[in-house]
């Protein structure tokens, strides 16, 4: 059995370190929030020096107070089978109960890993993704943990299938951190349960794909190596944040000149040549589907920029449209959307989506208006 496993640096209820930390593997890039998936870095955000540096969450300490790690011997987790999407849907309950003890991002909630499999499963001739959902409960029945596994074959049918055990997300970079659903206090205990248990069916995959191992867990990467004939360590996935201030001139205080100097320019330049910007926020679902719009179009917009480090179109298909709507769409209706937009004479000219978690806004793709770039408007959405 061939494994590859990518590692993620948050582990027992601790938040991952602020950019320039040490532990990180990848180098904090001004404007830029790198990730790792798999074998490649990838790099987004955009110009704007502060662009990447604004990802709020509740304080470090608060955090480790309210997630102390614990451990379950991994033999003593019950691990069930979730193979219909019926019985997929049923957990719905337990999951979002779960939600705020997990990792504070949206890749591993419900109503982003639902969708997910209802637009990205693929069920053709050629390929079939078969559900192979994990859930770990302890011996009360407390769910701990979920994992939104899919077996993928390649053909879908005949006795030469290819089969690749992985984790929801094999997506062009959509879902940008795959892995777990899982209470960080439980997140050893129930990684070293789904090893064991995918050690019981040997002849079952012909690849395993998994990532977010617990980083800086030995015991658990060795039982990785000593178990599976081949492994590819992929590099470490990062997933920068900034603990804020208490208040906005605190924060502002602390930043380097130069960024300093680019707020001033995102603020003055506009002025200086006699333009005025507006700041929304979109958060109403019945608002959702204008938003969305006029983010398809700038993210494109920024994607075709001759002049420029070049941005990835992610969203040019209708079905990563058709999905990234219905996200939008179910986080509205719950109160935790926000779509920002700086808006010139009534236009939107800069977008950047973010997504309410817990503590957390975890701000995703975005997109401009490229005449606006000497402005440094992306600057100016992150800023307000």
């Amino acid at each position: 059995m061939f494994f590859t496993w990518l590692r993620s640096p948050i582990s027992k209820g601790e938040l991952s370190p602020v950019v320039g930390e040490a532990e990180l593997r990848e180098p904090a890039l001004p404007g830029r929030t790198p990730y790792a998936r798999c074998d490649q870095v990838a790099s987004y955000g955009d110009e704007a020096a502060v662009a990447a540096m604004v990802v709020p969450l509740a304080t470090l300490e608060q955090q480790t107070q309210l997630l102390p790690s614990r451990s379950v011997g991994a033999d003593k987790l019950a691990v069930g089978h979730i193979v219909t999407e019926f019985d997929l849907l049923g957990l719905e309950s337990e999951w979002r109960s779960l939600e705020p003890r997990m990792n504070q991002v949206p890749f591993v909630s419900f109503d982003w890993l639902i969708p997910w499999w209802q637009h990205f499963g693929t069920r053709k001739m050629g390929v079939r993704d078969e559900l192979s959902v994990l859930t770990f409960r302890s011996r009360s029945g407390e769910l701990l943990g979920i994992a939104p596994l899919v077996i993928t074959h390649r053909p879908s049918f005949g006795p030469l299938r290819f089969r690749q055990l992985q984790f929801f997300g094999a997506d062009p970079n959509i879902t940008e951190l795959r892995g777990l659903a899982v209470a960080l206090e439980y997140s050893d205990s129930v990684y070293s349960a789904l090893l064991d248990h995918l050690k019981k069916f040997p002849g079952r995959f012909n690849t395993v794909s998994l990532t977010g191992l617990p980083y800086g867990n030995a015991r658990l990467e060795e039982g990785i190596n000593t178990t599976f004939a081949l492994n590819v360590w992929s590099p470490d996935s990062v997933n920068p944040v900034v603990l804020l201030k208490p208040t906005w001139e605190e924060y502002k205080s602390s930043l380097s000149r130069n960024m300093k100097e680019s707020l001033r320019k995102c603020y003055n330049a506009p002025k200086r040549d006699g333009l005025s910007f507006e700041f929304t926020v979109v958060s109403r679902a019945a608002d959702v589907e204008e938003a969305l719009a006029a983010f398809f179009d700038l993210h494109r917009a920024r994607s075709e920029m001759p002049d420029a480090v070049y941005h990835r179109n992610y969203f040019s298909s209708s079905q990563s449209q058709r999905f990234l709507s219905e996200v939008c769409a179910r986080y509205a209706k719950r109160g935790t959307l926000r779509i920002f937009q700086i808006k010139s004479n009534d236009a939107v000219i800069a977008t950047r989506i973010g997504f309410v978690v817990g503590d957390s806004l975890y701000l995703y793709y975005s997109g401009y208006d490229p005449a606006y770039q000497q402005y440094s408007v992306m600057t100016t959405v992150v800023a307000e």
